[in-house]
């Protein structure tokens, strides 16, 4: 059963969300295990200014076709590791994680 990675970010400039955006889509075109590409869906996106967000202004979602594929992209996925090290000094405190089966 595929599995939907919801990733929320407190971006500190709203004028870096383009450039996660930039990052994300790059997962989406460079992810690779075992030679090829595992995640079926990215969709980065900023969130509407609403009080409700409680400040988390980015949001991506990740759908991956199983749980292992969901595990590698999180533990051993170069472009993952990318992304992370890119949004390190992007982001204001821990993202916040949502999963769901699909």
């Amino acid at each position: 059963m595929p599995i939907q990675r919801m990733t929320c970010f407190k971006m500190k400039n709203e004028d870096d969300i383009a450039s996660m955006i930039e990052q994300y889509r790059m997962i989406e075109q460079t992810n690779q295990k075992d030679g090829k590409p595992y995640i079926l869906e990215v969709s980065p996106r900023q969130t509407i200014n609403d009080p409700r967000n409680q400040g988390f202004n980015f949001v991506a979602s990740t759908t991956f076709a199983s749980m292992d594929d969901f595990k590698y992209y999180d533990e051993e996925c170069e472009a993952h590791k990318k992304l992370k090290a890119f949004a390190k000094d992007k982001v204001n405190g821990p993202p916040l994680l949502m999963f769901a089966e699909v």
